[in-house]
């Protein structure tokens, strides 16, 4: 013979399972959301970078992108994560640093980073760089 009471806190902890299963899902899912994101923007920048070094020189590429995240780092201070070296731009310590509830704000931030390093580049080159790359970009649709 079973025992209701038994019967009765399975019952009720069988949501409570549940609830906790969806969370790890949802969580799950939120991250890989976040992954997603910064590996699109993370090649885009590479991109960009890969793009006009040959133009511009090594020494120039890195100022150009170190002040582009320190003015974009104003806004949005989760960009301060990403480092720019002679070897590129690297977004190992900002995947770790950043926690993926800040999906929205990974995506804005980014955008603004894009968008901040295409200006600087428009200002100092003119439109004759700037097209060429926005022309290589086109199909990401991020800016």
């Amino acid at each position: 013979m079973s025992d209701p009471n038994r019967e009765m806190e399975m019952r009720s902890a069988q949501p409570l399972a549940e609830q906790l299963v969806q969370d790890q899902v949802d969580q799950a899912k939120t991250e890989a959301r976040k992954e997603e994101v910064i590996d699109i923007y993370e090649d885009l920048l590479t991109t960009i970078w890969n793009r006009i070094m040959p133009t511009l020189g090594r020494v120039t590429v890195v100022s150009i992108m170190e002040r582009s995240l320190a003015l974009t780092a104003e806004k949005y201070p989760l960009i301060s994560y990403i480092e720019s070296s002679a070897e590129g731009v690297s977004f190992e310590v900002f995947r770790q640093k950043v926690p993926p509830e800040q999906r929205l704000l990974i995506r804005e931030a980014l955008k603004e980073l894009v968008t901040t390093l295409i200006d600087i580049l428009a200002i100092l080159t003119g439109d004759i760089l700037v097209r060429q790359l926005l022309k290589e970009i086109e199909g990401k649709k991020l800016i």
